[in-house]
């Protein structure tokens, strides 16, 4: 994460543009519980925040999504772009 970005608004921006109900993937694991904080300040708790490792365990199997929000700061791996690519997959159907 480039520390310039901090404190700009950028993941404020992204909870709050994202469809009632999505799922916001985390810039990692330890910024999960910061990231439903400051979606439930924002009036966002219908927001379901997880960590990337969210997409390679599969946990949107059998879902229907309204939208995936992967944070700015995130840096996916290439297995979890991968899973990504198929999750997005599941969303309005």
């Amino acid at each position: 994460m480039n520390h310039a970005d901090r404190g700009t608004g950028r993941t404020t921006k992204q909870m709050l543009d994202a469809p009632q109900g999505a799922i916001f993937i985390s810039g990692n694991r330890a910024m999960t519980t910061y990231d439903t904080h400051l979606s439930q300040k924002h009036g966002r708790a219908d927001l379901k925040v997880v960590a990337p490792y969210w997409l390679t365990e599969l946990r949107w199997q059998g879902m229907t999504l309204t939208g995936i929000v992967v944070d700015h700061a995130a840096r996916l791996s290439e297995a979890e772009k991968h899973a990504l690519v198929s999750a997005l997959t599941r969303v309005g159907r």
